[in-house]
């Protein structure tokens, strides 16, 4: 198991190359003309702001200083910036780097979102992945996501997309927020 701390705003830089890594992985099976999102000064400062609100966590896995995987909880997402069902969380981000992966990172990472979600009194998840991501679809399925039915073919990313959703208990039935 890697290690993992809470991220805070000062980690928004680290956390985007994370993400335009893990984007540029998706040059392995997306179409040839779609060019991965490279985030800039202006998405990391709305990141690093992001990262102080109460509506989203977000948990590091590191290798000494290098983080090597993150995933974040929010109530919404550019996905589908609406607040999600009553009781339902999102899980806005799970990115881990290409040369971490199939090392059990994510999945300690999903574990101890679903736990999150609990311990605040949530009683499901969603997340939204693109379709062409067979690896990621495959992950989630095994962790016990199922497909929703609600497709975005027009992702703030350039990929269509998909939601996946899933049940958790909540540890704290009365508590639904962020804190």
């Amino acid at each position: 198991m890697a290690p993992t701390r809470i991220a805070t705003s000062l980690d928004a830089s680290a956390i985007a190359a994370d993400i335009a890594e893990g984007f540029a992985g998706y040059r392995a099976w997306a179409p040839s003309s779609w060019q991965p999102p490279v985030p800039g000064s202006t998405e990391i400062a709305q990141f690093a702001d992001a990262l102080t609100r109460r509506d989203v966590w977000c948990l590091l896995a590191l290798e000494g200083d290098e983080v090597i995987g993150h995933v974040a909880l929010s109530r919404s997402t550019r996905e589908d910036p609406g607040p999600p069902p009553a009781g339902t969380v999102y899980v806005w981000q799970l990115f881990v780097r290409p040369s971490w992966q199939g090392r059990g990172i994510a999945k300690q990472l999903m574990q101890a979102a679903v736990t999150e979600a609990a311990e605040r009194g949530y009683s499901g998840m969603r997340l939204w992945t693109p379709q062409g991501a067979s690896r990621a679809r495959r992950f989630y399925e095994r962790e016990g996501w199922t497909v929703t039915g609600r497709t975005n073919p027009n992702s703030p990313f350039g990929l269509p997309t998909i939601e996946y959703g899933c049940s958790v208990l909540p540890a704290n039935p009365s508590a639904t927020g962020f804190s």
